[in-house]
């Protein structure tokens, strides 16, 4: 009895072990079949991330460009402003003397 349930254990482990050995030459002979697809998928892929950071690149000196002029124009208004502040202040001053 003890010597069935330890042929079954070996035959079970060794069923395992061929199915394991078989998916695993499997996994291999796929891989090499797609070898050439991969590789043409990573170039693409390699080739887009270039071309996104190049574009968000762009962009961010789009947006600094624009923040400059723009605050360059913010701050002829803001000189504008205090210039006229001074000046009302200069002439209630004068009005009180």
């Amino acid at each position: 009895m003890i010597f069935e349930g330890i042929k079954l254990m070996f035959v079970g482990m060794g069923t395992v072990l061929l199915f394991l050995c078989f998916m695993i030459l499997l996994l291999q002979l796929i891989s090499r079949l797609t070898k050439e697809h991969t590789a043409r998928e990573f170039e693409t892929i390699e080739r887009e991330r270039t071309l996104l950071a190049a574009a968000a690149k762009a962009k961010k000196k789009r947006e600094l460009e624009a923040r400059t002029v723009s605050s360059t124009a913010e701050d002829e208004d803001d000189i504008a402003v205090i210039a006229a502040a001074i000046a009302a202040f200069e002439a209630d001053k004068m009005r009180t003397c």
